[in-house]
């Protein structure tokens, strides 16, 4: 017979854990972001577009991977920026600048012809 893990917590009478019992779960503290309002309107397309495609409210600072992007999502954010007339995202440059801020700059950046 395997010994039994250590339980820590309100116990039942038949030496289960009580989960009726435990308390509430602490409120994650929210992440610390940015607060300025959004004012470039290539910055609040990309924000659209990375919600719709996620299918998650997505704000200027969060990280594309932590949202649960993956590759199949970026192709899918590149072919929609391209069909509504925005500039074109290279699938590395995703990985490079992970948020809508960075990835606004990078775009507006190399709409401009400068270099990152």
């Amino acid at each position: 017979m395997e010994p039994r893990p250590h339980v820590v917590g309100p116990l039942t009478a038949n030496g289960k854990l009580d989960t009726t019992r435990l308390p509430a779960p602490a409120a994650p503290a929210p992440p610390t972001r940015h607060t300025e309002p959004v004012t470039d309107d290539l910055a609040e397309q990309l924000r659209v577009v990375w919600s719709e495609i996620l299918g998650t409210p997505v704000d200027l600072d969060d990280d594309f991977f932590e949202l649960g992007g993956n590759s199949l999502f970026a192709v899918r954010i590149g072919a929609t920026l391209r069909a509504r007339g925005l500039p074109s995202l290279r699938l590395r440059e995703l990985y490079r600048h992970p948020t809508v801020r960075e990835m606004a700059g990078s775009l507006a950046s190399s709409s401009r012809g400068g270099e990152d």
